[in-house]
């Protein structure tokens, strides 16, 4: 590659590149452009992924509420009670399992108090994705900041460029 530089504006020849014959300006204006993209990309990624932990903290939030709905009509500890409670989770283990839900002993007989630790459990998960959808839109808006200073500085770029063709032409 080989560069000569015709005048403090314009680099004569990128000789092989996109860039050859451009002004410096609208080069830096390329590149800002392409910066840009990649921010963009980037926060487009950030939302499909905010999208998937909104989706996941609403369906652990609809598994506990049908759960808790079937399990709480059955009030006593007694083992008619316990082997119901057994059948109503093995009903939903499947699901439980498909949302990252630890559902290890599941089939087995739970009294009261392990019941409310499965559901205390599966709440603390929904709540951390949602959490976790806080710090990442922080994240996001930082990858939108970012856009828009590459995107307004090719504008001013490109408008630099402008200004000086118009001097140009003047001239």
């Amino acid at each position: 590659m080989t560069i000569a530089v015709g005048s403090t504006s314009n680099v004569n020849a990128i000789k092989g590149t996109e860039f050859e014959g451009m002004s410096i300006q609208m080069m830096a204006a390329m590149v800002m452009l392409e910066v840009g993209a990649t921010k963009k990309k980037e926060a487009e990624n950030k939302i499909a992924e905010m999208k998937g932990q909104n989706d996941r903290a609403k369906a652990l939030n609809n598994l506990l509420d049908r759960m808790n709905g079937e399990l709480g009509s059955i009030t006593k500890d007694e083992d008619s009670d316990k082997a119901s409670r057994a059948v109503i989770l093995t009903k939903y283990m499947n699901e439980a399992k498909g949302l990252g839900v630890d559902v290890a002993g599941w089939n087995s007989p739970k009294s009261a108090e392990q019941i409310r630790a499965i559901s205390s459990t599966i709440q603390h998960m929904a709540e951390n994705c949602n959490s976790d959808n806080q710090t990442q839109m922080v994240k996001l808006q930082d990858f939108m900041g970012q856009y828009n200073s590459f995107v307004s500085g090719a504008s001013d770029q490109i408008k630099n460029a402008n200004q000086i063709l118009q001097g140009l032409a003047k001239n």
